[in-house]
């Protein structure tokens, strides 16, 4: 074993040789900017989970690739965040997951190209996060909420007695349905309570309770995001609490007698005065895999990708376009989102015959094994932008 240990850092070492990597400080404002930018990407390009959020640069190495411009490989440490990748909310506004809530970390390997025009395009990503191990939280907070699984009976449970609440409360035209079950918690001290995430999609119609509602868009996205508490040890004993983010929120009417009706129905629902306890805040909110003991492992392939337009994209991209360019009118270099694809496509080459004015092509090249040699700058790694317990 020890053996192929070596024989790994050894091929590593002579790939980077032989391709002329040269190594980058940390907080080269190139570097930073890039860092920033390729997190973005990576939410934008995930569709479960939790945005993350850029916590250290850890190393960075660049191969000049000449009129194609600039490969940068970035060992990005990232943590996880509380908006869902959906929520249209950019992860630079999103509340850090604190440790009193299984903090969850990790790095995302990432390679990105930088063009003379100043675009910078992502060409792969591998991020690996795990939670804070259930030993470490008790020694620290006994008392403080602890994982379920998201399948099991109570967070099930849970899930639909919130989301029974939100859709008698609420003023859509149409109720909400459980989607995925995203997160889960449970705690036995001060008082028995039951936390959950999950996403929501809508029903066909809008009936109650919820347990009756079928989805209404099979295969859609899922509409919006909810947080639940419930307190108390059941049996009519509990205090339910719900917040949910609708990701696109539309204007609807609603009649004064499906008001009047869910009113009714609300005056029904026992509500008793429990001990306070501390619980997840409801203001930023965001979901990850369903087995959050486990690594999580992203990628995009690396091979070409079809050369597409990506559809409109979100308000989170037009806030890092607009922030990153704010940038560069005082910086003398240029590094923002490309008009259509941030996603590196290799273009085909279209036959022709070449003349003395037609430029040879310069694709660019990138590495198949991600370099991982130690930096000899002193900036890296970089300083963190959380403090973590």
């Amino acid at each position: 074993m020890l053996t192929l240990i070596w024989i790994f850092l050894a091929a590593n070492i002579l790939c980077v040789l032989g391709t002329n990597l040269v190594h980058v400080p940390c907080d080269d404002k190139i570097v930073e900017k890039l860092s920033r930018l390729a997190v973005t990407y990576i939410n934008e390009d995930r569709q479960t989970g939790y945005k993350f959020a850029l916590n250290r640069i850890t190393n960075v190495q660049a191969h000049q690739q000449g009129p194609a411009g600039k490969v940068y490989y970035l060992d990005l440490d990232v943590l996880e965040t509380k908006c869902h990748v959906l929520s249209p909310k950019s992860w630079k506004k999103c509340a850090i997951r604190p440790f009193m809530e299984t903090q969850i970390s990790g790095n995302c390997n990432t390679t990105v190209l930088h063009t003379p025009e100043g675009f910078s395009y992502l060409y792969s990503y591998d991020c690996t996060l795990v939670p804070d191990p259930p030993e470490k939280l008790r020694l620290t907070c006994p008392d403080c909420p602890v994982l379920l699984p998201v399948d099991s009976n109570e967070a099930i449970a849970t899930a639909r007695t919130s989301l029974l609440k939100y859709n008698i409360q609420s003023t859509l035209p149409v109720s909400l349905t459980v989607n995925t079950i995203t997160r889960a918690a449970h705690q036995s001290s001060p008082v028995s309570a039951s936390f959950v995430e999950y996403t929501v999609q809508e029903c066909s119609l809008a009936p109650f309770p919820e347990g009756q509602c079928e989805p209404g868009h099979q295969g859609k996205k899922p509409v919006g995001f909810c947080v639940g508490v419930v307190l108390g040890p059941g049996h009519g004993q509990q205090d339910v609490k719900v917040s949910c983010e609708i990701f696109h929120p539309q204007v609807h009417v609603v009649t004064p007698t499906q008001q009047e009706e869910k009113s009714t129905t609300l005056s029904k629902t026992p509500t008793h005065n429990l001990p306070h306890i501390s619980e997840p805040s409801f203001q930023d909110v965001g979901a990850e895999r369903p087995q959050l003991a486990e690594p999580v492992f992203q990628s995009i392939p690396a091979g070409p990708a079809p050369d597409a337009a990506l559809p409109a994209s979100s308000s989170e991209s037009t806030e890092s376009a607009s922030s990153e360019s704010s940038e560069e009118l005082s910086g003398a270099v240029r590094a923002v989102k490309p008009p259509l694809n941030f996603r590196f496509a290799a273009r085909r080459q279209r036959r022709q015959i070449p003349t003395s004015t037609t430029p040879p092509p310069h694709p660019p090249v990138f590495l198949s094994v991600f370099p991982s040699v130690p930096s000899p700058f002193r900036s890296c790694p970089g300083v963190s932008r959380y403090t973590t317990v």
